[in-house]
């Protein structure tokens, strides 16, 4: 999330990260579904919260731990599999990778992990709800060779999953434009460093394909063809 006037992409990420936080409430404990490489864990924690981040990657999981050196529990678990209720479920941009027949089964663990009177952010990739239904019946580059398996949701389709799971929606916020300027960042940003990935063993063939990837995806977001929403979710 970009402040006017200033596109640090590090201060960029805070900002994304401090407005998750700011929806969830007093509580100390979070659950974060889909922990990654523990940046969201690393700033809860700077400000006093615990978090108990969840990934299936073990180098995922062994990159937090030592990012987070104790101040969170980073667990290699299924988040189908996780137990207890926490006060606060943060989950970022993990259910574009979970697959559409299993979207019930991921609502309804955020159902069964808030505590009552807890929030939930969900921050999601999405498509315009009416572009779904063309959507889910094709395939294009990104689903085919970036991230096989993988499927966006719109607005609609997520309040229809919470709702069905007993979740409402108490706010939304889309902020597309931002990732367009991070995607064109980072494209700008691999292409700088395109003789340190070839010294590595990353040849042309690989960098074409990611600069395609960042460049349609930047593309996408300018567009208003795919989005990307903060989504606070309590109990109905």
């Amino acid at each position: 999330m970009f402040a006017p006037g200033d596109n640090d992409l590090e201060r960029a990420q805070n900002r994304k990260y401090d407005r998750i936080l700011s929806h969830l409430g007093d509580s100390e404990q979070v659950l974060e579904i889909g922990c990654g490489w523990g940046g969201f864990a690393e700033r809860a924690a700077d400000q006093g919260r615990h978090v108990t981040g969840q990934t299936i990657s073990l180098s995922q999981q062994g990159y937090a731990q030592a990012r987070l050196d104790g101040r969170a529990d980073i667990q290699l678990c299924d988040y189908r599999r996780s137990e207890g209720r926490f006060g606060s479920i943060v989950s970022i941009e993990m259910i574009e990778a979970v697959g559409e027949r299993y979207w019930p089964e991921y609502f309804a663990v955020l159902k069964a992990r808030l505590a009552e009177g807890g929030r939930a952010v969900v921050q999601a990739i999405t498509v315009p709800d009416s572009y779904f239904d063309i959507y889910r019946q094709g395939s294009d580059y990104i689903r085919h060779y970036t991230f096989p398996g993988g499927m966006l949701l719109s607005d609609a389709v997520i309040a229809h999953h919470a709702r069905r799971a007993g979740l409402q929606i108490a706010s939304s916020h889309g902020f597309g434009q931002d990732y367009a300027e991070t995607c064109r960042t980072w494209s700008r940003r691999l292409t700088a460093q395109s003789s340190r990935a070839a010294a590595i063993g990353y040849g042309p063939e690989f960098l074409r394909s990611w600069r395609y990837y960042l460049d349609i995806c930047a593309a996408s977001f300018a567009a208003g063809q795919t989005s990307v929403v903060q989504v606070e979710l309590r109990h109905a």
